[in-house]
């Protein structure tokens, strides 16, 4: 019988060079980073912040005010998807919002 082995993990934030300040941006720069950036901010926010949310939802409705686009987020099922299916996903969302502009 082979032992398991429990590791611990840390994780390390680097930043990157992409800024949104509007859907485009940040759309653009869904494109481009890391699947580490979109665990980091759309799955590990949630226990940072402690709420059922995630760095995206928050940014879209505070300020975005985009309350139905951080919702639908928010309903992104973690458990069923990989990172590339958030990915795209979150794009879907985003690009709707942006053509409704």
């Amino acid at each position: 019988m082979e032992p398991f082995y429990v590791m611990a993990a840390d994780l390390v934030v680097v930043p990157t060079p992409y800024v949104a300040r509007n859907l485009e941006e940040f759309a653009d720069g869904l494109r481009k980073v890391s699947i580490h950036s979109i665990y980091y901010h759309f799955i590990d926010a949630r226990l940072r912040l402690k709420l059922n949310t995630s760095d995206f939802s928050v940014w879209l409705e505070q300020e975005l005010d985009l309350h139905q686009a951080a919702e639908r987020l928010n309903r992104i099922d973690i458990y069923t998807s990989t990172l590339e299916g958030v990915r795209r996903s979150i794009l879907k969302i985003i690009e709707g919002e942006i053509a409704r502009a």
